[in-house]
């Protein structure tokens, strides 16, 4: 099976090359876990390979974003990417009348794009009419993300608690990665945990530490409980 790379070797590794090609992987986890600067570490090993890849945000707009690459050295070059071959699109939900099925439509009448990252999902179930409505606009995201190599859906948890906003993000998404703090030293430790992969044999729910600081974004090794 074609695997797309992560920019993380570890987790490559891990998965066995990589994610399955025209797959849809919800990225989990609570505040400051590190999901955005992964799902940006994400795109830019796209960026440098000449994929077309967009990051659309919901939240932060793309000076936002790009101030946040500026606090690890390895993204800086996220920059010499944008409006090039990277694109962030802020797309305000609830403004401008931006319902989610105007979402739907102008993510559908994208050109082909090889990586998209949604940031983040939960703004999607805050918008639909009810939890029946936003399953319904889920599938059909998801039919027209299918169309890229690989898609990433963030989506902001309670701490550590759930994998995902209660819209069962994590039963229709062919994988599921999660970043949580575990206290597993003196001090929090973040980790990273594969809950489901498909097509992928894999060692499930080990934590694997995930170390950020002003250099890199790096997965290390395997951490027992």
């Amino acid at each position: 099976m074609t695997r797309v790379k992560t920019g993380l070797t570890k987790l490559d590794s891990i998965l066995s090359g990589g994610l399955p090609k025209n797959s849809i992987v919800l990225l989990s986890g609570g505040p400051g876990t590190g999901k955005t600067l992964m799902a940006l570490k994400f795109l830019l090993e796209g960026a440098k390979k000449n994929e077309k890849c967009c990051y659309i945000t919901l939240s932060e707009d793309k000076d936002e974003l790009l101030k946040a690459c500026g606090s690890v050295e390895s993204l800086k070059n996220v920059r010499k990417y944008v409006n090039k071959n990277l694109a962030i699109e802020y797309i305000p939900m609830g403004q401008s009348n931006v319902t989610i099925k105007r979402f739907i439509d102008i993510i559908a009448s994208y050109p082909d794009v090889d990586r998209i990252v949604i940031d983040n999902v939960n703004k999607l179930l805050m918008f639909s009419e009810n939890s029946k409505a936003y399953r319904a606009y889920l599938m059909e995201l998801m039919n027209t993300l299918k169309k890229s190599q690989a898609s990433l859906l963030l989506c902001e948890t309670a701490e550590n608690d759930g994998l995902d906003s209660g819209g069962d993000e994590a039963f229709e998404c062919d994988g599921v990665i999660q970043l949580v703090f575990l206290d597993l030293e003196e001090k929090p430790m973040r980790s990273l945990i594969v809950h489901k992969m498909r097509y992928t044999n894999f060692d499930p729910k080990l934590p694997h530490e995930m170390r950020i600081n002003d250099k890199e974004i790096k997965l290390t090794e395997t951490k027992v409980i």
